[in-house]
């Protein structure tokens, strides 16, 4: 009998059983990156009660996966072993490995990487999806001399999650600076990744919005850009998050009236600074230097992280303008975005 039949009976007979198997997951999760910790940390970190937390982590120490000390619980080297196998126990259990191939072949895509939940609603999500995206990065490292990374949260969270490595990568900002937030822009990214990496990084002091005569006349008079610009053009890695473009226009401090136009222009979703519809047709462009969303098939890994159900039509928008590349989502999106193709 298969794998996945062995887990669709599980399924039908012991339910209750696959959710505690969830939440002994998603603790271990949490373990793995805030350890030593608490169980009312812990509580609080996975949406659990005290009392629900106190009896898994017991059954988990009984089983030699994780253990305790006076700082708090950590894992075991067993249980961090087990952990990418936990993880595609649940893709099998949920049938997500199936939705994984269908939006692949619906979306001309390389691969697609599905986490379970949603980073709408659930910041475990968000965490699995950066991890995911973090673990995808890492994997591509040994044959990578520069990695093109965009700004935003899962971008932040990509590189948070990030394993330390003696890779010494080149890496560069795929677009210069967008919003408001410094943790989330492109160049602290960059030099966070690189910090893991043992790698170097350079930075693109160019600001989103400037008049197209300004930054022409910017980039002419700067050596530094034009080299970080061909960079990132050229890069053996690309790795960008993907904004809806309601969103993003709100952030570049877009007035009413041009926001309008973008929404009359049926733009849905945004990357790279720029804004597409449904159909995968560019719409608008934001005036800045960097990668061309339009050029992106002719670098070798091209890897697009983001979730959240409420992201899923942007998702569909920006992946059918690349035409290739991998996209990590979450699984609320994924069938979201099956639905919708």
């Amino acid at each position: 009998m298969a794998k996945q039949d062995f887990l669709d009976i599980f399924k039908q007979i012991a339910p209750d059983l696959m959710d505690t198997v969830k939440e002994r997951y998603l603790l271990l999760r949490h373990i793995s990156d805030a350890e030593p910790v608490g169980r009312r940390t812990l509580a609080g970190l996975s949406g659990l009660s005290e009392r629900v937390v106190r009896s898994h982590v017991e059954v988990l120490r009984q089983s030699g996966i994780v253990q305790f000390s006076q700082q708090g619980i950590s894992l075991q080297p067993q249980g961090r072993a087990m952990l990418p196998d936990l993880l595609q126990c649940f893709v099998r259990f949920e049938h997500i490995d199936e939705l994984q191939i269908s939006l692949q072949q619906k979306l001309h895509l390389k691969q697609v990487l599905i986490v379970p939940g949603d980073c709408d609603r659930d910041k475990t999500a968000k965490e699995e999806l950066g991890r995911q995206g973090a673990l995808l990065l890492s994997g591509l490292l040994d044959n990578t001399l520069t990695v093109a990374i965009s700004g935003g949260s899962t971008m932040a969270e990509v590189a948070h999650k990030l394993p330390e490595s003696t890779a010494a990568i080149t890496v560069v900002p795929a677009r210069g600076g967008v919003g408001d937030q410094v943790e989330y822009q492109a160049n602290v990214i960059a030099a966070a990744i690189a910090g893991k990496t043992g790698g170097v990084y350079h930075m693109l002091h160019i600001p989103d919005g400037l008049t197209e005569r300004a930054l022409r006349m910017l980039v002419q008079s700067e050596p530094q850009t034009r080299k970080i610009v061909m960079l990132a053009r050229k890069a053996d890695v690309i790795l960008f998050g993907i904004g809806r473009a309601d969103t993003m226009a709100s952030k570049r401090h877009l007035d009413a009236k041009r926001q309008d136009e973008l929404l009359q222009l049926g733009a849905c979703g945004e990357a790279l600074g720029y804004y597409c519809n449904l159909q995968g047709q560019v719409v608008s462009v934001t005036n800045n230097v960097g990668l061309s969303i339009r050029e992106l098939a002719k670098n070798p890994h091209v890897v697009a992280v983001a979730g959240g159900a409420s992201k899923a039509e942007a998702i569909v928008s920006v992946m059918r303008a690349c035409h290739t590349g991998t996209l990590v989502t979450d699984e609320a999106a994924a069938s979201r975005i099956d639905s919708i193709i």
